[in-house]
């Protein structure tokens, strides 16, 4: 359980990549409480984080992650399989970071958006609107989105999905049409203009000034 102390310095909190393997150790035993034998194994959470090192966002207090958020880019190929059915969780590997910033990248999935069980109830505010409003500023104004684009994730509870379906995303396939069992949700965006009136809309606003649609 956390301190009040992280509670009261809620305005403190901040969000920031992986900076170090003792990050990803606590993404780690994040994952194995919240999934259990649907957890990702440590060797896959270094793979995915060496092949592209900014999909994993944390939000932070002082040294404490408080919870994360993943964003992965994946190849129209990768996506296609996905959409299809066809790609396991164990067997999506995202982009690498300089396929990212030559081409951009057009599809995006979402991994996990998990928030430590002691904030679910918050005492101040809603830190998981936060964690999102920060970590998906950061993404849309990295200038490796290529548009239109799509966001592609999965809903491991009831609870998820209704969150998703609060978001604007569509269901694509069934639990029992996916080969981890888990429904596949999708949400896609015209333009940069069109992901912030999208986040708007959903009361997440738009923290950095904002150059010219791409």
């Amino acid at each position: 359980m956390l301190s009040q102390r992280y509670f009261d310095r809620f305005y403190d909190w901040i969000v920031r990549p992986v900076q170090n393997e003792a990050d990803l150790q606590e993404i780690d035993r994040i994952d194995t409480e919240t999934f259990g034998k649907h957890a990702l194994s440590f060797e896959k959470l270094q793979k995915l984080h060496l092949t592209y090192p900014n999909g994993h966002r944390l939000l932070c207090a002082e040294d404490i992650i408080l919870g994360y958020i993943s964003l992965w880019p994946l190849t129209p190929q990768q996506a296609s399989a996905l959409i299809a059915g066809q790609l396991p969780e164990k067997e999506r590997t995202p982009m690498t970071t300089t396929q990212v910033a030559e081409m951009g990248a057009q599809f995006w999935y979402v991994g996990g958006m998990i928030i430590d069980p002691a904030l679910r109830k918050p005492i101040k505010d809603n830190p998981i609107g936060m964690m999102m409003a920060m970590a998906l500023n950061s993404w849309a104004e990295s200038g490796q989105l290529k548009y239109p684009t799509e966001v592609l994730t999965t809903a491991y509870s009831p609870e998820g999905a209704a969150l998703l379906q609060r978001f604007g995303f569509e269901l694509v396939r069934e639990g029992n049409q996916m080969p981890d069992g888990f429904p596949l949700y999708r949400r896609a965006a015209p333009s940069k203009n069109g992901l912030f009136e999208i986040f708007a809309q959903r009361g997440i606003p738009h923290l950095f000034d904002s150059g010219s649609d791409t």
